[in-house]
């Protein structure tokens, strides 16, 4: 069995061979994260979701006040 990355290098390369590893395109992933409702359409992580409290209040909460509300660029 394969030991844990213990350094940062070591943990973004792990992450990185994952991602190249995908069969999802880069579109494809953000939409499967928006409809898995872990991050809304301008690619804010939806931490309420991710730690059981209401969503909706919590990624408006952290909006940043005036932020357009364009589609990323990917």
């Amino acid at each position: 069995m394969k030991n844990a990355p213990t350094t940062p290098r070591e943990m973004a390369e792990e992450a990185l061979k994952a991602l190249r590893s995908s069969t999802m395109t880069p579109r494809e992933h953000f939409e499967f994260l928006v409809q898995q409702g872990i991050i809304d359409r301008n690619g804010r992580v939806l931490v309420g979701k991710l730690f059981g409290a209401n969503g909706d209040q919590t990624a408006q909460a952290m909006a940043a006040p005036g932020a357009a509300e364009s589609e990323p660029q990917i």
